[in-house]
């Protein structure tokens, strides 16, 4: 059994959370891997139950890396298991106290906890939200992330609003004291191009998350398909394929890289695996 492992953002599925090919079209190259004993299963910062709809909808049968590597998601006994429980056990607390205390300093915001990128990425604006929008990933069970929205002045899309993930990046670092943690010890990802909060142990990486999954299914090769270093697991038992649109750095380490960027460049590197 081979094992070919995919990135989703900005690998698999572009900034706008869309294919760049139609489903048919890319199940049907994993329906050819299958036939050849390769499991095609996806790795990715999201929470499990984001990569599960996705393998879902392409049905891949490969396992499932979520929150940066913290957790396993296996497809045929349905389980999942967290990594490094000690480590990140703490993070699920960190968000409901985040909750509680933004509710105290800022009433007025609108609250969506749950599949908070899914939400963001519908763009869906009605009545009831606020000036000020948290959505917060009530799915992570090893990590805390959260987005700090508003909507557009015509109130069509949702926008992110850096001055409000700023006063939440604030807040987060004060409940840090709290669990005895530091910001510095931490892998914090705080992007205000895109409105995200993401915080995770610094143990968290893919490559642990990985490993874990080779070493429990020891597949005969394991292709890791990705866009960013974050994706470089310098494994030796693990082949790097780039997408087009990969940063340069990644594409240089990589041992195949695709002409062309995002899902057609996934289509390319399974293909090379044919």
């Amino acid at each position: 059994m081979k094992l070919v492992i995919l990135d989703l953002d900005n690998t698999l599925i572009d900034s706008d959370y869309r294919l760049t090919v139609t489903d048919d079209e890319f199940r049907s190259v994993v329906k050819q891997l299958a036939a050849r004993d390769i499991r095609v299963g996806l790795c990715s910062d999201s929470a499990a139950i984001t990569l599960c709809q996705w393998a879902d909808r392409l049905q891949l049968t490969g396992p499932i890396i979520s929150e940066r590597g913290a957790v396993i998601w296996d497809p045929a006994q349905r389980l999942e298991e967290i990594l490094d429980v000690s480590d990140t056990a703490w993070l699920p607390e960190l968000r409901t106290a985040f909750i509680g205390s933004a509710l105290k300093v800022l009433p007025e915001a609108t609250f969506v906890i749950g599949d908070a990128t899914r939400f963001v990425k519908t763009q869906h604006v009605n009545p009831a939200i606020t000036n000020k929008l948290f959505a917060v990933n009530g799915f992570r069970v090893a990590s805390f992330s959260l987005f700090a929205y508003r909507p557009s002045p015509d109130r069509s899309l949702l926008v992110p609003d850096p001055d409000l993930l700023q006063k939440a990046s604030t807040l987060v670092c004060e409940l840090l004291d709290t669990y005895g943690r530091k910001k510095e010890d931490l892998f914090w990802d705080e992007n205000p191009e895109y409105g995200v909060l993401i915080v995770h142990a610094s143990t968290t990486e893919k490559r642990r998350g990985i490993s874990a999954v080779i070493e429990r299914l020891s597949p005969t090769e394991t292709i890791m398909v990705g866009d960013g270093m974050a994706d470089f697991l310098d494994l030796p038992q693990v082949v790097q394929h780039a997408v087009g649109n990969a940063d340069p750095r990644y594409k240089a380490k990589s041992d195949f890289v695709a002409r062309q960027p995002l899902t057609v460049g996934v289509i390319e590197c399974l293909r090379q695996c044919l």
